[in-house]
This record gives C-alpha cells, sequence and structure tokens, in this order.
C-alpha cells in the first residue's frame, strides 16, 4: 500500500511537469531571440515576429518613398515645361517681362504668315506660276502671228502684179497681223518682265524673311513694340482706344484671312498641332498684329498739312572729344557753316554747310538716322526749344551731333510725297521716339531662347533656299522674241 501510495503522486507530478513543459517551450519558441542584428549591428534584441514586422514596413515605406519621389520628379518635370520655362522672360521692357511662351506663339504666326505669302493659294509662286503661263500664252500668240504674216506675204506675191480686190484684202489682213504682233510683243515684254522681276527679286527677298534669325528678331521686337503700344493706349480716351483694339470680329476675320491663305498641303488644324499651339493662343498673336496695324493706320491719319515744323542744321562727329571741342568753338562765336563743312562727317549736308532744311516730326528719323533712333528727333521737336537755339552734344548710332534750330514754323506745308512718307513711316517714328524717352530701357533678348529649337516651328528653314540660276531663251517650245531672252527655265 505505501509503495502504491508513494508512486501515484510521482505520476501526476511528471504529466503535470510535462504538461507545463510544453507549454513554456511554445511560449519560448514565439518569442525567441536569436541574437542577430536586424540592421547596423542593431536588432539583436528582438524576435523573428518583430524583425519581420519591421522588414515588411520598410519596404512599404521604401516603396511608398520611391513612388511619390518619381511623382515628384514628373510633375517637377512637367511644372518646369510648361510653366517656369515658359514664363522665363525672353526680354523686358522698363522691367515688364515678356515671357518665352507668347514669344513662341507670335514666332508660330509669323512664321505661317511667312509661309503662306510664298506657297499660299495665292502666293509668290502661284503668282508666277501664272505669270509664266501668261508668257507662254503670249509667246503662242506671237509665233501663230508670224505664222499667219509669212502666209499672207506668200499669198500677196502670188498674186498678178497690179492692184485688185484680193491684193487689197489681203494687204488689210496683213497690216492687221503686223498691229496685232506689235501689240502682242509689247505684252510680251511687259509680262516676261513681271515674271524675270519675280523669279529674280521679288520671291529670293521674300525667301530671305522666311528663316529662323528674321522670323525670332521680328517676332522679338513686335512683341516689345505691344509693350509701348499697350502704355500708350492705358491712357488715352475710350475712343482713341476703340479705334486701335481690334473688335472680337476683326480678329475673327483675321483669322479667316489667315486660315484661307494656307498652302493647300496643310491647314489650319495641322499648323496648330505641328506648331504645338491653341486656338486661343493665335487669337491672342492676332489681336497683337491687329492692334499694331490699326496704331499704324491711327499714327498716319495724325499726320497732316500744314504742319508744325522746324527749320535746322546739323553738324556730325565721329568722335566725342571732336564734337565736344566743336560745340566750345561754336560757342565762342565761330562760324556754324563753316565747321559744318570742314568737319562734318554727314556727306548729305556738310557741303551744305549742315543745313537739313524744314523738317517735321518724324522727318529727321526717317532721313538722317535711317530709322535707327528718335533721340535727335526727340530733342528737336520739345516744346521747350526755341529760334537760335544750340544743342548740347547728342549721341546716337555711335557717332555725336550738334543741332541748332534755325526757325520753327508752328504751321508749314508738307509737300505730298513728303506727307506721304512720313504717313507711311509712322509707327515706326512713333516706336523710336517712344524708345529714346529718358529712363526708357529695353534689354537685348536672350539669344539662346531667341532660336531655342522649343521656340521655332517645324519646317521654318536656318537659312533660305540656293537659287537656281536663270536659264537663257525663250519657253520650252517657243521661239522667244527675236533678240529676247524669254524666259528662263523655272
Amino acid at each position: 500500500m505505501k509503495s502504491q501510495t508513494a508512486r501515484r503522486p510521482d505520476q501526476r507530478s511528471t504529466r503535470s511537469a510535462k504538461s507545463r513543459k510544453y507549454v513554456r517551450q511554445t511560449a519560448h519558441v514565439e518569442a525567441r531571440r536569436d541574437g542577430k542584428p536586424l540592421i547596423f549591428g542593431w536588432g539583436g534584441h528582438l524576435s523573428s515576429s518583430e524583425k519581420s514586422r519591421i522588414q515588411n514596413r520598410a519596404i512599404w515605406s521604401i516603396t511608398i518613398l520611391v513612388i511619390v519621389l518619381i511623382i515628384a520628379v514628373i510633375a517637377g518635370f512637367w511644372v518646369n515645361i510648361n510653366v517656369i520655362l515658359p514664363n522665363k522672360p525672353i526680354t523686358t521692357v522698363n522691367n515688364q517681362p515678356i515671357p518665352q511662351s507668347d514669344f513662341r506663339k507670335l514666332v508660330a504666326l509669323n512664321a505661317q504668315i511667312e509661309l503662306n505669302k510664298i506657297h499660299g493659294p495665292h502666293g509668290l509662286y502661284a503668282q508666277r506660276d501664272t505669270l509664266r503661263k501668261q508668257v507662254s500664252d503670249q509667246q503662242t500668240i506671237i509665233d501663230n502671228t508670224n505664222k499667219q504674216i509669212t502666209s499672207l506675204n506668200n499669198q500677196i506675191k502670188a498674186l498678178p502684179a497690179g492692184q485688185s480686190v484680193q491684193r487689197t484684202s489681203l494687204q488689210n489682213q496683213l497690216n492687221a497681223a503686223n498691229k496685232n504682233l506689235n501689240d502682242a510683243e509689247t505684252k510680251y515684254i511687259q509680262l516676261n518682265t513681271q515674271y524675270q522681276t519675280m523669279v529674280s527679286t521679288t520671291i529670293p527677298n521674300e525667301e530671305q524673311l522666311y528663316v529662323q534669325s528674321q522670323v525670332a528678331n521680328d517676332s522679338v521686337g513686335q512683341l516689345q513694340d505691344d509693350v509701348f503700344i499697350r502704355t500708350w493706349l492705358a491712357k488715352q480716351s475710350s475712343a482713341v482706344r476703340t479705334q486701335i483694339e481690334p473688335s472680337t470680329d476683326a480678329i475673327n476675320h483675321g483669322i479667316k484671312d489667315f486660315t484661307a491663305n494656307i498652302p493647300t498641303s496643310s491647314n489650319y488644324s495641322k499648323f496648330l498641332h505641328d506648331s504645338n499651339v491653341t486656338d486661343a493662343d493665335i487669337h491672342a498673336m492676332m489681336a497683337l498684329k491687329l492692334r499694331r496695324d490699326n496704331m499704324q493706320t491711327y499714327l498716319a491719319s495724325q499726320i497732316t498739312s500744314p504742319a508744325y515744323q522746324v527749320q535746322v542744321r546739323g553738324i556730325t562727329l565721329a568722335q566725342q572729344n571732336d564734337a565736344n571741342n566743336i560745340l566750345k568753338q561754336l560757342k565762342n562765336g565761330s562760324n556754324f557753316n563753316t565747321l559744318a563743312k570742314s568737319k562734318s562727317v554727314d556727306n548729305d549736308t556738310k557741303d551744305k554747310g549742315g543745313e537739313m532744311g524744314w523738317l517735321a516730326r518724324g522727318q529727321f528719323t526717317k532721313e538722317h538716322a535711317a530709322n535707327t533712333s528718335g533721340s535727335i528727333d526727340n530733342w528737336i521737336f520739345d516744346p521747350a526749344r526755341t529760334a537760335n537755339e544750340l544743342s548740347s552734344v547728342l549721341s546716337e548710332n555711335g557717332t555725336y551731333h550738334i543741332i541748332q534750330i534755325e526757325a520753327i514754323d508752328p504751321s508749314r506745308a508738307i509737300s505730298s510725297s513728303t506727307l506721304q512718307e512720313l504717313k507711311t513711316n509712322a509707327l515706326t517714328a512713333w516706336l523710336l521716339s517712344q524708345k529714346a524717352m529718358p529712363g526708357v530701357k529695353v534689354s537685348t533678348p536672350d539669344q539662346n531662347m531667341l532660336l531655342d529649337a522649343n521656340n521655332m516651328p517645324p519646317g521654318l528653314p536656318v537659312s533660305p533656299p540656293a537659287q537656281p540660276t536663270p536659264a537663257a531663251g525663250g519657253l520650252p517650245g517657243g521661239t522667244g522674241l527675236p533678240g529676247g531672252s524669254g524666259l528662263p527655265g523655272q
């Protein structure tokens, strides 16, 4: 009994111990520390499950971070291409920036307008072909008339000697044929002259304008000019603004004409796509061009005769020191006429003692400054000027000028030819005058942006095409006029 009693507790204790041992072993496996570091020697105190959770979180965090970085790079690239770069100023006028995006849009429009002039349905090449056909047709008339004259002469020679009704009839026909031949040859010469001018001068000159540098410089210049126009307009009455600001109908009409002149191989939608511009972009640029045209029309209308005019004379020197010395001599009583003849480098006026005659506003800019500056014109027509007044040394275009006001006439007639020239040049003279005002600053365009490939529409050439050498002789199959060159083979 004692032996059995003693063994029973031992059996229960063994089972209980085994059970407790099993439970302890399970807890030890789940939270077991293997002593291995997770990263850079850290993490040895963590269990396997804790390390696994940290690793999963790290992977997801890195993945999300990479995705965010990729999105940020793409977004940054897009913003840089579509917002930052386009809005960088290519030039400024009185610290007012002109964004590169506007430049690109105007280049696209100006390039296509120039292309339309050359290759459009009514462009220069179409006009050339029409002239060539007219000359060819006229050559055919000449050839047929010559054959008719030969036939009539042969018929007259075959007649018996003496007067007859038939001889009189043939002679009348011959006289008419000779007159027709003379008229045809005169018309041929006129048409052929027009054709030759078109081929050798008009088309090559226009193709000189359809190149990247020309279109780019014209476009940036027009954008600068538009700032002056809009700044001036803001100070004018509503009546003046109405005359110059283009209406919606005028802009739409301009777009319609522009579209109609696009070469038949293209169309307006293709132009927008290829140039990477929108219809709204082109409407905005068309408004700029029409505003410029309207400003020219308005300014020309303000030039009338009679007008305020000033009689002036001047001395032009190449060096400022020379100009300073001449001015000092003039102030000390030296003769202006004598100094002008001996010292002035202006070949147009020096032999006349510097005399320029009576000038209306804008006339000096056109005739003496070659439309490159309006600073001296501004000085001459300053309301503060008085008769016999002598200027200080005025710098313009790298030369130095001394101007004297000889007389002022508030209402003097202008010749019709001069008046027309001033009207034609009205906008150019006005813009030069605005740019020459004190304190005005126009920055030099950024040369990298000016010819950046992203700003150039496709197809706009870097240089004009080589011109073919005209071939001598008449039209193919034609005889040409006796002694004439005929048409070149184009």
